[in-house]
């Protein structure tokens, strides 16, 4: 059965709708201009998962999120650092982006039907499992042991939801929901022991696991549900040019690891390599032009962010505490589902 976040999100979608069919288009198409003259991005971020987005001691948001919206704040400003976050739950992001509250969200929502009729996605930039941590101890090992157990969920979260159903479909199963308004209030229920499990995105279960828990190996992670869930970056929908901005902005990172481009190599592949890695690279004068940024914005992008490789692996891969596999999120060469599209 489904539960009232599931029906609240659905009258959410329902009344932005509405909201969306009144964007005026021209309002909508100065956003660009608007970033320019304030002098920052605002881009929506998650309420302090590690690895994804998440202030330090020093307030300054580190994670796999705050990067790549950083790379907008580069394409568009030169400067990464030219950006401000929003802390968003499930139910206040689409809203805060439909309003202008924020400019961008980075990978927060899966791509759904409903929610692409509300704003607008952009690019995949994370592809997602669902995952339910669990105390060793409990010796829950399996999906089919969760029967009567509780588990702690943000509201409103639908695909966690779906997953939850799912798996008591699949397992002849009935698991106790126990809903927070927020992934953080679920998360400090469960590490403070009022729920048997947590259900989350697969990557924010690690990253929950790796930073937060007083010992991980305490805790494992159950795959639930059977969605490979596309997770990406979006805008409000009318706004072509941040549309077109965002999309090449991400566009630029995969063509640069698929060149083998780097922050570090890239004055030393700009002067040895091809007429196409010249052109993206801001060689050829107008090539900017058609987005409204400066020629040099692709290589200002990866000479201060690094390519999407570099920022996984600072983030969530090999450089970081929660060694996640790239898996599907690898390029196609490497047997992933991520690759550049042309640039002709």
């Amino acid at each position: 059965m489904k539960c009232n976040s599931l029906k609240m999100l659905a009258g959410a979608v329902v009344t932005l709708a509405g909201l969306s069919s009144g964007v005026d288009d021209a309002a909508a198409q100065a956003v660009v201009n608007k970033i320019k003259e304030r002098g920052y991005v605002s881009c929506g971020a998650s309420q302090g998962v590690p690895g994804l987005s998440r202030p330090d001691e020093k307030g300054y948001y580190r994670g796999f999120d705050s990067d790549i919206c950083r790379t907008f704040a580069v394409a568009l400003l030169g400067d990464k650092d030219k950006i401000r976050y929003v802390p968003l739950t499930a139910g206040q992001r689409f809203p805060a982006l439909q309003t202008g509250e924020i400019d961008i969200l980075s990978r927060t929502s899966t791509i759904t039907y409903s929610r692409d009729a509300v704003v607008r996605f952009v690019w995949i930039n994370l592809y997602d499992t669902d995952g339910l941590l669990v105390r060793k101890a409990d010796k829950i090992t399996e999906p089919r042991l969760l029967d009567g157990k509780t588990v702690c969920l943000q509201g409103g979260g639908s695909l966690t939801e779906k997953a939850i159903e799912e798996t008591e479909e699949e397992f002849g199963i009935a698991m106790k929901k126990v809903y927070y308004d927020s992934t953080i209030q679920a998360r400090d229920a469960f590490f403070g022991g009022r729920c048997d499990s947590y259900v989350t995105d697969g990557t924010a279960a690690a990253g929950q696991r790796a930073s937060v828990a007083k010992n991980p190996a305490d805790y494992d992670i159950i795959k639930v549900g059977h969605a490979a869930e596309p997770n990406g970056v979006a805008v409000a929908r009318g706004d072509d040019q941040l549309f077109d901005v965002v999309r090449w902005t991400m566009n630029a990172l995969f063509w640069a690891e698929a060149n083998g481009i780097t922050s570090q190599n890239i004055d030393e592949k700009l002067a040895s390599s091809s007429a196409e890695v010249k052109r993206v690279l801001g060689e050829e004068a107008g090539f900017g032009k058609p987005l409204g940024l400066d020629d040099k914005w692709a290589y200002n992008v990866i000479k201060q962010m690094g390519n999407y490789a570099e920022i996984w692996d600072r983030n969530l891969g090999k450089d970081s505490p929660l060694k996640v596999e790239r898996g599907l999120n690898a390029l196609w060469s490497d047997g992933g589902l991520n690759y550049p599209f042309p640039w002709e």
